[in-house]
């Protein structure tokens, strides 16, 4: 697997504002955010009001980000719905504040190289956008500083899977109001006229985990034309699903210690489990259609060849839409996984160690994840229910998510997806890609 597909790092590297556009269009992990659409998935719990009172702050700000005000402006242009809480933030910032916010539009692929420029040059940035490929070199080379002596992270308004995310250390360095987990989307009209029974009824019986996945799955595998060869298959996606799995069982592939060591997972019986798991499903079950590749489940997810597969949030009644009934579940949950916990998608917000003034940082962070919170929230009902909405932020606070920003991450984790393809047995292609990747930390620890 490249860098270009999803990978087990499981991020969009969002800024969380994918509502239309899903991660299942192009399926890369380097991919810039999105600004066509209000915020994504899941906020907090419940939205805070983006109308709270400001504390009065100095609000002369510098913030690095991936849009610049044009490129907005073409996106609500083609797009009247669009919302980049960014943009939308610094007029009522301003106004509140008296201050004056400049924003440095660096494409998304510049940003961990023009960060750290900025800040060995000491130039003021305030602000800075968290994901998982810039972690944890961010806090390694100590550009961005511990963000709870100006956030106070027990405000319910912070999504505790993002701080998690994105502590190294033992400290917090980014926050953020909102995740994208992964779930299962499925073709109900599929299933009804095969006379199976549902992810959601297994969903709603306590029993959805991958004994159930795997049933449904090859049932729901079939030769429709009569030719002798499956057409129609029980799930599709990135890599196998494998990164669905590893997430399920309650594992991410890299650990970040308290203090401050980097591990790998490559060796636990969770992770194990998950390779064979998805290399069964490929060779031994063959629910899936070995012959593809890439982002061919969407068209067949469409087409009514596909039972399931997968998404980030609510984005995919978007991409997946159709003449079919479709409805989604959490990933099923894994031997040693716990239930509604899984991968997903997230992002946050640091205040860079060259920032002149980070409590104008703390309190610009606070009002636009409000604003994207609030934004998200009446979006997000209004067009899929309070009942889907509901689930999806009880599953995003649950996200199961390491960052992947350390050196061979990509090599290690082809090697196992080519073992699980051609059928090399678990213990060796995991031994092999833990040594790999634990150079590779080595290396990242060491720089």
């Amino acid at each position: 697997m490249n860098n270009k597909k999803i990978g087990i790092g499981l991020s969009l590297v969002l800024s969380i504002m994918l509502v239309i556009t899903g991660c299942g269009g192009n399926g890369k992990e380097d991919a810039s955010p999105s600004a066509s659409a209000p915020a994504s998935s899941a906020a907090a719990t419940e939205s805070p009001s983006a109308s709270a009172e400001t504390p009065k702050v100095d609000g002369n700000i510098t913030i690095l980000y991936h849009t610049s005000k044009e490129q907005y402006e073409e996106s609500k242009a083609n797009n009247p719905s669009a919302y980049d809480a960014v943009w939308e933030t610094i007029p009522q910032f301003e106004a509140e504040t008296g201050g004056k916010v400049t924003v440095i539009a660096v494409p998304w692929g510049d940003q961990k190289p023009t960060l750290i420029s900025m800040v060995n040059a000491g130039d003021q940035v305030d602000i800075a956008q968290a994901n998982d490929q810039n972690f944890p070199v961010y806090p390694l080379k100590k550009i961005v500083q511990p963000i709870d002596p100006y956030v106070d992270l027990s405000d319910p308004m912070w999504n505790g899977a993002v701080t998690n995310t994105f502590t190294f250390g033992g400290k917090p360095y980014a926050v953020g109001t909102s995740a994208a987990p992964i779930v299962i989307y499925y073709n109900k009209t599929l299933f009804t006229n095969n006379g199976v029974k549902t992810p959601s009824e297994y969903y709603q019986e306590g029993s959805w985990n991958w004994n159930a996945f795997r049933e449904v799955a090859m049932q729901m595998t079939a030769d429709t034309d009569g030719d002798g060869k499956n057409d129609q298959f029980g799930f599709g996606w990135w890599d196998a699903g494998y990164p669905l799995y590893v997430g399920s069982n309650g594992k991410t592939l890299l650990n970040y210690g308290a203090d401050g060591a980097i591990s790998t997972n490559y060796d636990s019986e969770n992770v194990k489990e998950a390779m064979q798991f998805a290399q069964d499903a490929l060779l031994k079950d063959k629910f899936i259609d070995r012959e593809k590749e890439g982002d061919y489940f969407i068209s067949e997810f469409k087409n009514g060849k596909l039972a399931m597969t997968a998404e980030y949030g609510l984005s995919g009644f978007t991409v997946f839409k159709s003449d079919y009934e479709i409805d989604f579940v959490p990933v099923p949950t894994g031997p040693k996984g716990a239930n509604d916990v899984g991968p997903g998608g997230l992002s946050g917000w640091a205040i860079p160690t060259a920032s002149k003034n980070p409590q104008g940082a703390a309190a610009f962070i606070k009002m636009m994840s409000a604003n994207e919170a609030k934004v998200a929230s009446e979006a997000n009902v209004t067009n899929f229910g309070q009942d889907k909405v509901d689930l999806i932020n009880k599953l995003a606070g649950k996200v199961l998510f390491a960052p992947i920003g350390v050196e061979k991450y990509w090599d290690a984790n082809g090697i196992v997806l080519a073992g699980i393809k051609d059928g090399t047995p678990a213990g060796t292609f995991s031994q092999n890609a833990k040594n790999m990747l634990e150079e590779g930390i080595n290396i990242t620890l060491s720089q």
